[in-house]
């Protein structure tokens, strides 16, 4: 039950996220601007140096080809795949993501209560 909690705590957190870059692309388009906001532009908006930290952390220590020299290779976690995710639209992206947090957690939250309330009536009947 607490982990379904969690879960729509999250998923009602990337809700306020998408309100944010809503409020973020109306005020481009009030401006006559084009484009959109992208999660890298939210990401580096409310936490600028943490950006770039990420980055650092991922390209020297996660990424195996930057940690392993057996690998002779380029890293591949940081600048194709999650830079990648970061120029995606943030407002279809948070929305999205909150929908599916919310209902993954309501449906665990639900089944913890049902399982518990069907343990008690067994209990009952004996």
């Amino acid at each position: 039950m607490i982990l379904g909690r969690v879960i729509i705590f999250f998923g009602i957190s990337s809700f306020i996220l998408t309100l944010i870059s809503n409020y973020f692309d109306v005020s481009l388009h009030m401006n006559s601007k084009q484009g959109i906001t992208q999660i890298g532009e939210i990401w580096f908006y409310f936490a600028p140096s943490s950006l770039q930290v990420a980055e650092a952390i991922v390209s020297r220590y996660i990424d195996p080809c930057s940690s392993l020299e057996i690998f002779n290779c380029s890293g591949f976690i940081w600048h194709p795949f999650i830079s990648s995710i970061l120029n995606l639209p943030a407002a279809p992206f948070f929305a999205i993501l909150s929908f599916l947090l919310i209902k993954f957690g309501l449906k665990k939250s639900y089944k913890k209560r049902s399982s518990i309330k069907n343990n008690s009536d067994l209990k009952n009947k004996f």
